[in-house]
């Protein structure tokens, strides 16, 4: 029950919260993995802590690598959080989860292509020959659309934002753990007395 909660409000404070809300999502992907005994999403959360953790600890000792190691540790888990969304989303039939990781993801891969970095990777990687999956061409012609809309970082916050917004209506639509045991306890009983 405290692992929906803290999932609930800590991807609803996602847009404004910033670090604090990595702090209660990661506690909450923790609690979650605890409570449902799934060692995948406990592990998730330990990732999101110790990212935050190695940050905090770099900047204030001084130690640039180790907060490097917690900035990559933090990303990884962004990703990771988006996905198990997404497989919860699946496994329990809850739409609000599945629409709320398609638009995370979508946030994310806006922030990437808004920073021309898939631009750059598919050159670098291919030596400008081979353009994978027709990716820079993509997002060369989505370019010019997206500038008029108000560009990459403004769409993706509001993506960012809608899907944190689902996603934390998802985790509060979940049954309690256990809810289903009782009902079928309540069945089972009922069916001996008659």
């Amino acid at each position: 029950m405290y692992s929906k909660i803290l999932l609930s409000i800590g991807y609803l404070s996602a847009p404004f919260a910033g670090p604090g809300s990595a702090v209660l999502t990661a506690a909450g992907w923790l609690s979650y993995g605890a409570e449902a005994r799934k060692p995948t999403f406990a592990g998730i959360g330990l990732i999101g802590l110790l990212g935050v953790a190695g940050i905090l600890t770099g900047y204030y000792s001084g130690a640039e690598g180790l907060a490097g190691t917690g900035g990559v540790l933090l990303l990884l888990y962004h990703v990771m959080g988006i996905a198990a969304i997404w497989m919860l989303g699946i496994k329990l039939n809850n739409n609000a989860l599945k629409i709320g990781a398609v638009l995370m993801a979508v946030a994310w891969l806006l922030a990437v292509a808004g920073a021309s970095s898939v631009n750059e990777a598919t050159k670098t990687a291919s030596g400008a020959i081979v353009d994978w999956g027709g990716v820079s061409w993509a997002n060369e012609a989505a370019k010019n659309l997206i500038d008029k809309i108000g560009g990459t970082p403004a769409i993706a916050k509001a993506f960012a934002a809608a899907g944190a917004v689902f996603a934390s209506l998802g985790f509060l639509s979940l049954a309690p753990r256990g809810e289903a045991a009782v009902a079928d306890e309540e069945r089972i009983f009922s069916i001996g007395v008659y």
